[in-house]
């Protein structure tokens, strides 16, 4: 296995993914990677984009990154930098977002910045931060969905809703009718656990996160729990349309009866910080907290 590129190290070869569906995204591929390889980095481009860009050194599947990247750089919304961190994230390579899609959370970067930030990652001026991720497995068997934002159980298109059982670390928790419930990290409390009503949680925390989705019962409430204990969900509908979603993507269907745990994955996603912003200061600028803009 090749030595791992380490975080403030000057940056040789990037891989690139990017949302093969948005001509935007090639357009600003195709601009950075001209400015990397005109600075001698070796730039690899997801296979995906073939059809949309121009190419960088080679195409190549985002799995290939694992050893051949210093850096991944993930251009979209959040939705790419999760599915970037899906591929490369357990092999510790550090992913840097480029922000073309709309809230844009995890990512770092906007598409007015790409010069700027090619010369720090080209100087090793930056740092990585780390966060933890999730695996979940159903019925016991050995395949395992990995998450960095959140695993979630719900009900598909059906109007009906599920009855959900919890269980943490083996002790019975909660048990109630809903349209099911989020696992979920600290990065993922500003995703769709925001939305169903979860708590924020600082990202650097080691603690997982169940938020109910649309409980029918208003004494319902999110749960946060140490980052060290498991959480076991059983499924029960009158309808088969159940399904199990890792990162917003679904991952399985569920039948009634189903069991899913969900625990700490022993690895941790590495992204690449820039600019220096606290957890607070993204928070007043991507959720308009700040007082300013309310005078």
């Amino acid at each position: 296995m090749a030595k791992r590129h380490e975080a403030g190290m000057p940056v040789k070869r990037i891989g690139i993914v990017g949302n093969p569906q948005r001509r935007e995204v090639a357009e600003a591929i195709d601009r950075f990677s001209d400015m990397a390889r005109k600075g001698r980095v070796e730039v690899w481009i997801d296979e995906d984009l073939a059809r949309l860009c121009r190419g960088g050194d080679r195409f190549c599947k985002r799995e290939a990154m694992r050893e051949g990247a210093d850096v991944v750089v993930a251009f979209g919304g959040d939705g790419t930098i999760l599915r970037a961190a899906g591929a490369v994230g357990a092999a510790g390579v550090p992913i840097l977002g480029v922000n073309l899609g709309r809230m844009g959370f995890l990512a770092e970067v906007g598409a007015d910045e790409l010069e700027g930030s090619l010369e720090r990652l080209l100087k090793g001026d930056y740092r990585v931060e780390e966060r933890m991720t999730l695996e979940g497995r159903v019925n016991g068997e050995a395949h395992l969905y990995f998450a960095l934002n959140d695993i979630v159980v719900e009900k598909g298109a059906c109007s009906r809703v599920v009855s959900i059982e919890a269980w943490i670390s083996d002790e019975p928790v909660s048990a109630f009718s809903g349209n099911g419930i989020a696992v979920v990290t600290p990065v993922g409390s500003t995703g769709y656990s925001l939305s169903a009503g979860g708590p924020v949680v600082h990202p650097s925390m080691d603690a997982i996160i169940l938020t109910p989705i649309c409980p029918h019962s208003l004494s319902m409430r999110p749960v946060i729990v140490p980052g060290n204990q498991s959480v076991r969900v059983r499924v029960r509908a009158d309808h088969s349309e159940l399904m199990l979603a890792s990162d917003g993507v679904t991952a399985c269907s569920l039948k009634p009866g189903d069991e899913i745990s969900v625990r700490r994955a022993d690895h941790k996603v590495k992204l690449v910080n820039l600019k220096g912003l606290s957890f607070y200061e993204l928070l007043s600028r991507k959720l308009d907290w700040s007082l300013n803009g309310r005078e």
